[in-house]
């Protein structure tokens, strides 16, 4: 799901629609409840909320990467 809303309200809107469980806490839930970082909660969940601005990064990355390489994740 793709919306324009602040996560909060994005992972209540998930919740609802059933695209996200209710007994399962978020990776930004865990980050907060913890006080720790997303990437350490990431492990710990099963649902990821993404704002706009982080998919944005993500694609201005990736646009700087050379063309015709490939690069993984280890």
């Amino acid at each position: 799901m793709v919306t324009g809303d602040q996560p909060v309200t994005a992972t209540a809107i998930a919740r609802d629609v059933n695209i996200i469980d209710k007994n399962i806490k978020t990776v930004n839930e865990i980050a907060e409840e913890k006080g720790i970082s997303l990437e350490e909660a990431m492990d710990q969940s099963d649902a990821i909320v993404i704002h706009g601005d982080m998919l944005t990064q993500a694609a201005q990355e990736d646009e700087a990467l050379p063309e015709g390489r490939s690069y993984s994740c280890q």
